[in-house]
């Protein structure tokens, strides 16, 4: 930054200002940072949105589970995704709605297997899907892939990986 002292009919009086040169500098810094931060941001939000959804269907499945109890009723839950979004919705035996449809974030765009279900009794226990655990795999766009199990038992948890042990 540099300063000069005017002088005319007015009386002495300071001019400051910043050179173009330092004004460069300062655009060009700005470029470079920004170059290399955008990439990295858009990643981490890919996995957080990811993450997120994982959550979502893991809460959304717990309180499906608890409301099969609660109700005394068969609760299934429909993981499904259509036109670029997975939709989240749950309904009890006699087809009341015991989870509003819940749409994940943008970037989550698939889920497999298509659609996955999940249904648990009215003792909490998973019903169908074989004796294992049953998988629920969540990828969003960047190619990222997460996971929900849900036990026999009917625990529910989800790991940042394809497969969970």
């Amino acid at each position: 930054m540099w300063c000069r002292l005017l002088s005319g009919r007015q009386g002495k009086h300071n001019q400051c200002g910043f050179t173009l040169v330092e004004m460069m500098i300062v655009v060009g810094i700005i470029s470079v940072v920004s170059v290399l931060g955008v990439p990295n941001y858009t990643s981490w939000n890919a996995r957080h949105q990811l993450r997120q959804a994982s959550t979502e269907i893991q809460n959304q499945l717990s309180f499906a589970r608890v409301s099969a109890m609660s109700r005394n009723s068969v609760v299934s839950v429909n993981v499904s995704a259509s036109s670029g979004k997975v939709v989240l919705s749950a309904t009890d035996a006699s087809g009341i709605t015991v989870v509003q449809p819940v749409a994940l974030p943008g970037s989550v765009i698939g889920v497999d297997p298509q659609p996955a279900g999940v249904a648990f009794s009215p003792l909490g226990i998973r019903t169908g899907g074989g004796t294992g655990n049953q998988l629920i795999v969540i990828s969003n766009s960047h190619g990222v892939k997460y996971s929900v199990v849900v036990t026999p038992r009917g625990t529910v948890r989800w790991c940042p990986a394809e497969t969970c042990t």
